[in-house]
């Protein structure tokens, strides 16, 4: 017999869904146009519970509001409780009847009823029904950090041995008996595993079962929100709260094809919407994203090559801007132009405009550190050599003693866009003073775009030419090393936390490092290079033998962009 009662858990902050979750709470995020946590509660009805109960913390106000329109009562919590310490406000609501525990936050379909309705009360084996404490949904997709035998008796829910046979993913879907109070921890914050733990050194265990048909999915990461989404509708974007809102104040047409274009590097989801490109971004670490629109329309008044600001609504943290194209490889004539307007663009007058901190000593050592940590560190298990940080602490005090200029910061091709045959300058949401040579050694020297050493050479008097200054081609490979020096230690902490795309530009940048090391005569930074270079060369031979020359994973593939 089914359970009447379900607690649905809606509390959490949704860090790994950030931006999305910055102004909406993740169980209201729509998958195919209906949030998570309607899904959820749909499911459950046609289960026959007619009583549900949905925590809440985070953006605490939207799922109250969300419940009182559904039917559904809200639990606040000043605190966030945890799935275990969730029980304990609600134990005299719970009585001694069985109840749902279900994650706001997950999407699974192809299930009429719960699969253990019609089972006998035990699974067979040694597990008799008096010792079943609750049972719940597995799945073979996953983690699969939960082993359970042949029976379905989960046996450990930690396995030291994730993904191997007789291992499954908890699906965040329990039906339990109110017996499992007594194993919750009286007060503050745990988990619903530590009950299950404890129940089972007490001789009760939760059974599993994996339904036959159904769909799942933890909608949890960025990642797995926009293959879930991908999946669906092909306008299954445009209801996602953000770029719904941006979309409209953009007047862009409601049936307008939406897309996904991109999670960039610096915590912003791009979509594509029409005409327009919506960025959803996050400012609580990088605080330059809330400058993009700002300072996109303060360059367009000094006729810099800008996208268009269609909307910006800082209160959801989220902008609409024009759609300018996309990067392509360029021709020397191409970048002889973009050369000049960038010696234009780094001429600019920057005074009252709200900057990131200028370069100075702690940004150079900065980026030496992330190189250290990320590059060195991360990606191939070194150190730094001392001799190589005497050679770049030598180029900051070098970099301190150029002429103060507007800097872009990332002036890489990836960040020219072009379209009907005219560029557009993105990413300019990080500009500070500093050292001109910083943008040029950025785009002369880009590990996304390939340049001979003599258009190189060509491109650097262009630019000379064009702002004064014949005597900046001197200083270009120093500040190519310094601009290698931070892409690389870039690319190896985004490598490093699930964006493997940023892996294929390693290779690049360290040729690029090598070659401007040797120009600048760095010969300490020269040997490290070609260390690196080898050791860079024999991981890509050992993939390759690996995984095969199709790999997916991201690492040598074309697929997905993003900026250092």
């Amino acid at each position: 017999m089914g359970a009447r009662k379900a607690i649905v858990l809606a509390a959490g902050f949704g860090t790994r869904l950030r931006p999305f979750t910055v102004s909406t709470p993740k169980p209201l995020l729509p998958v195919w146009g209906v949030p998570m946590v309607e899904r959820v509660v749909a499911t459950l009805r046609s289960w026959g519970v007619d009583d549900i109960v949905v925590n809440c913390h985070h953006l605490a106000e939207q799922v109250a509001a969300w419940c009182a329109a559904n039917g559904c009562r809200a639990a606040h919590e000043d605190v966030i409780l945890g799935t275990g310490g969730v029980l304990n406000p609600l134990r005299d609501w719970i009585g001694d009847d069985d109840f749902y525990l279900v994650n706001g936050d997950i999407v699974f379909d192809g299930i009429d009823k719960y699969p253990f309705d019609d089972a006998p009360p035990t699974s067979g084996g040694l597990v008799g029904p008096d010792a079943v404490i609750g049972r719940c949904l597995l799945s073979e997709e996953g983690p699969r950090t939960v082993e359970a035998d042949p029976d379905g008796i989960i046996t450990c829910w930690k396995s030291p041995d994730p993904g191997w046979s007789g291992t499954f993913t908890y699906c965040g879907v329990a039906r339990l008996k109110a017996k499992i109070l007594d194993y919750v921890e009286p007060g503050g914050h745990s988990t619903i595993v530590q009950a299950y733990e404890k129940a089972m050194a007490d001789g009760l265990f939760v059974v599993g079962a994996v339904p036959s048909g159904m769909m799942w999915t933890d909608a949890g990461t960025v990642e797995s929100y926009i293959d879930v989404n991908s999946s669906g509708d092909e306008n299954a974007f445009m209801e996602i709260p953000q770029v719904k809102a941006a979309a409209s104040a953009a007047k862009v047409p409601a049936d307008a094809k939406t897309e996904f274009i991109g999670a960039r590097g610096s915590d912003r989801c791009l979509f594509r919407a029409g005409d327009a490109v919506v960025i959803v971004y996050d400012d609580s670490k990088r605080g330059e994203n809330a400058k993009y629109a700002g300072h996109a329309k303060w360059l367009a008044s000094k006729g810099v090559p800008v996208p268009t600001v269609l909307a910006d609504i800082p209160e959801i943290k989220t902008l609409a801007m024009s759609y300018s194209g996309s990067p392509r490889k360029m021709s020397f004539a191409e970048y002889a132009k973009v050369a000049e307007a960038l010696a234009d663009f780094n001429a600019l007058d920057a005074s009252g405009l709200d900057l990131e901190p200028r370069f100075d000593a702690t940004l150079w050592k900065w980026e030496r550190d992330l190189f250290a940590e990320h590059c060195l560190g991360t990606r191939f298990a070194t150190e730094m050599p001392k001799p190589v940080g005497k050679e770049l602490e030598k180029i900051a005090l070098l970099m301190d003693s150029e002429p103060t200029a507007l800097v872009h910061r990332d002036f890489q091709s990836e960040n020219i866009l072009w379209k009907d045959g005219a560029f557009t300058f993105i990413d300019f949401q990080g500009m500070r003073l500093g050292p001109a040579a910083y943008d040029l050694a950025s785009l002369l020297y880009d590990p996304y775009a390939k340049i001979s050493d003599d258009d190189r050479a060509a491109l650097a008097a262009v630019y000379a030419k064009k702002c004064g200054r014949a005597g900046i081609a001197k200083i270009l490979p120093y500040a190519a090393v310094q601009r290698l020096v931070q892409c690389l230690g870039a690319f190896g902490r985004l490598a490093s936390v699930g964006q493997p795309q940023f892996s294929r530009h390693v290779l690049p940048a360290l040729e690029n490092l090598l070659s401007a090391a040797d120009e600048a005569g760095l010969d300490a930074t020269g040997a490290l290079a070609e260390d690196l270079i080898a050791k860079e060369t024999h991981r890509g031979h050992a993939h390759t033998h690996a995984h095969g020359h199709d790999c997916k994973c991201g690492c040598g593939g074309h697929h997905g962009e993003g900026e250092p």
